[in-house]
C-alpha cells in the first residue's frame, strides 16, 4: 500500500500520533515547558501534515475541486482535533503540577499588588481550578479546528486545477 493511498481520516490519526509523540518527548524527555516554544514545532508539524493531506487528496479524488479537497482536509483535521482534545485532557489530568504552578504564580502576582484578602486569593485559586480544564480543552479545540479549516481552504484553493 502506497503511503499516499491512505484515507484522509487515517492520515489524521498518523498526524495525531506524531503530534502527541512530539509533545510527550518534548515535555518528559527534553523537559521543555508544555506551552513554550516547542508548541511552534507542534503547529509546524500540524501544518505540514495538513498540507500532506490536501496534496495527496489532489491525486486521490476524482476531478479535484475546492470542495472535494477541503473535504479531505476536514476529514483529517476533525480527527486530529478529537485526538488532541483527548490528549490535552489526559495530559493535564496526569500533570496537576502545571495547574498548581499557574495558581501559585497568579497568587504571587495578586499578593504583590496588595489589594486582595487571603479569602479572595483562595477564591481566585478555586475559580482557576474550576475553569482550567474547560479552558485548556476549548483553546485547543478552537486552535486545531480554526487552523485546520484555514489550511484546508487555502491549500485547496492553491491546488485546485485552474480552468
Amino acid at each position: 500500500m502506497h503511503f499516499n493511498s491512505i484515507s484522509s481520516t487515517k492520515k489524521g490519526i498518523v498526524i495525531s500520533i506524531i503530534l502527541i509523540s512530539y509533545s510527550l518527548i518534548s515535555f518528559y524527555l527534553l523537559d521543555l515547558p508544555e506551552n513554550g516554544n516547542s508548541q511552534y514545532v507542534v503547529l509546524g508539524l500540524y501544518i505540514t501534515g495538513m498540507f500532506w493531506v490536501i496534496l495527496s487528496g489532489k491525486y486521490q479524488v476524482e476531478s479535484p475541486d475546492i470542495k472535494k479537497l477541503f473535504s479531505e482536509g476536514f476529514k483529517a483535521f476533525i480527527v486530529i482535533t478529537l485526538f488532541m482534545a483527548l490528549y490535552t485532557f489526559i495530559f493535564y489530568r496526569f500533570n496537576p503540577q502545571i495547574l498548581e504552578k499557574g495558581i501559585s504564580e497568579s497568587n504571587a502576582i495578586i499578593i504583590s499588588q496588595g489589594d486582595k484578602t487571603e479569602m479572595e486569593i483562595k477564591e481566585n485559586a478555586e475559580k482557576l481550578r474550576d475553569i482550567f480544564m474547560p479552558m485548556m480543552l476549548s483553546i485547543n479545540i478552537i486552535k486545531y479546528i480554526f487552523l485546520g479549516a484555514i489550511i484546508s481552504i487555502v491549500s485547496a484553493g492553491f491546488l485546485t486545477p485552474k480552468k
